[in-house]
């Protein structure tokens, strides 16, 4: 019994990790979309969606599954509520990575084709390597990962306000980049976004170590 339950333990941490790298590809190939003006790369990134939707429920299933017929002790149990909560920030963190690609397919289709500020290439960067970060902090159950976040978190924030004036400052000097400015702002703000899916995972392994609860994002 013992046996049976340590693996269905690791098959839905094996599920995460497996989620976790289908968003990090998604979010990397999404930017590299958007860097390179690629319409077939964005259109893969939207498709691929649909595995980690599936993945993510899966794991609910499993979670679910072993609270009710194993009854496991605190430490198990907090690991399991946090694993699951962590698949729900991954799931929402792919869902920006999908609504980054349509995007690039809709600014693909204005006139005229706009430059994409370097300050949103850079978040996106950065976005993406807080992506890895919070799952290194999981795998690691590292604490001082985890709160590296929070840093990192800022840098995003600031550098939405950046891109966001740029933004504003292009359509104010060519109002027929409107429609394309507006695409722009909407990628920033999701690439915000998913920066705060993994400060929100950062504080659930937090929770997971030491059950503690601590804002990283401020």
């Amino acid at each position: 019994m013992r046996q049976r339950y340590a693996r269905q333990l690791q098959n839905i941490h094996d599920d995460l990790l497996r989620i976790g790298s289908r968003v990090e590809l998604g979010l990397s190939d999404a930017l590299q979309a958007l860097a390179n003006a690629d319409a077939n790369l964005a259109t893969q990134v939207v498709a691929a969606d649909r595995e980690i939707d599936r993945t993510h429920q899966a794991i609910d299933e499993h979670v679910f599954e072993l609270i009710a017929t194993q009854q496991p002790v605190a430490s198990d149990l907090r690991t399991l509520l946090a694993t699951s909560a962590i698949a729900s920030e991954l799931e929402r963190a792919g869902d920006y990575a999908k609504g980054i690609a349509k995007r690039v397919s809709r600014l693909l289709a204005q006139a005229p084709i706009v430059p994409v500020p370097a300050t949103i290439i850079r978040m996106g960067e950065l976005s993406h390597s807080m992506l890895h970060q919070c799952l290194d902090a999981y795998v690691k159950r590292d604490i001082s990962i985890a709160r590296g976040l929070a840093e990192n978190d800022v840098l995003v924030d600031n550098l939405e306000d950046d891109a966001n004036e740029q933004i504003r400052t292009m359509i104010k000097n060519n109002v027929a980049t409107l429609e394309s400015g507006l695409i722009l702002i909407e990628i920033t703000y999701m690439l915000e976004r998913l920066a705060d899916r993994t400060t929100n995972i950062g504080e659930r392994v937090i929770f997971m170590i030491n059950s503690s609860n601590e804002e990283l994002n401020n």
